[in-house]
């Protein structure tokens, strides 16, 4: 019997189909036909082989040793002598190696070509230097002129006094009794306020130049002009720009 009939004889006594030994031992399942065939060139080698069988036979419950002597009869070791010869063969096969810059000849060159110049430049100097000094021109000397003496600033212009502040005249109202309308305007007659001044009311006002003053009821008014109460002639009365009523005169 061969060692695959022999495989095939202990999973059928273990009651078991490709598939469940396929899970078990995690080996394909077309492989383990193959096996069963007596093919065994699909496991890669006799040391696979053996491995596997090993696997099957733990799961199956069989010899293991049995069936690895089975397959030693009909798979045979390869003979030492040819595999000396085969790995001889690789080792003589030529070996591809990537092309490397050779650096040092390079540098080597640079170091020689830098050396020569620096000799040829050794020589040529003293040569150079005599030629350019021979070459060279006597710079002209600049004389420069003394700086003249600036002329004193003149005095400062004398800023002329500002002009006095206008005379503003301060006229208060003091309502009493009813109290009275009350215009109050200057010489061109724009209004300076215009209103009721009730009982107790004040109106103040501070102005630059002529107020014109009226009074519908002069006897409930009493009038102060820079802080001095004054009694003025009529209902309708003048403020000079000196802060003087004016006479019915004037």
């Amino acid at each position: 019997m061969s060692i695959g009939s022999e495989l095939t004889a202990a999973r059928e006594r273990a009651d078991m189909t490709i598939e469940q030994l396929s899970t078990s031992t995690r080996i394909r399942s077309g492989l383990l036909v193959a096996m069963e065939a007596d093919d065994f060139s699909r496991c890669g080698g006799n040391f696979y082989a053996r491995g596997h069988i090993r696997a099957i036979a733990r799961v199956v419950k069989a010899d293991p040793e049995a069936l690895l002597a089975k397959f030693d009869e009909s798979h045979p070791a390869p003979q030492p002598d040819r595999v000396r010869r085969e790995e001889r063969a690789s080792d003589k096969r030529p070996t591809l190696h990537s092309a490397r810059p050779r650096w040092g000849l390079v540098l080597g060159a640079i170091l020689v070509g830098l050396m020569g110049w620096g000799i040829m430049r050794l020589f040529t100097l003293p040569n150079d230097v005599e030629a350019n000094a021979s070459k060279t021109t006597p710079t002209p000397a600049v004389t420069t002129p003394a700086p003249k003496p600036s002329a004193k600033p003149s005095a400062k212009p004398t800023t002329p006094a500002k002009p006095p502040a206008p005379f503003r005249t301060k006229l208060s109202l003091t309502a009493r009794g009813d109290g009275s309308y009350v215009t109050i305007r200057n010489s061109k007659g724009l209004k300076l306020f215009q209103g009721v001044l009730g009982p107790g009311s004040t109106q103040t006002i501070n102005y630059a130049g002529e107020i014109r003053v009226t009074l519908e009821s002069g006897a409930n008014i009493t009038v102060y002009i820079n802080g001095t109460k004054v009694t003025p002639p009529a209902k309708r009365f003048t403020i000079l720009p000196t802060g003087k009523l004016a006479t019915p005169n004037d």
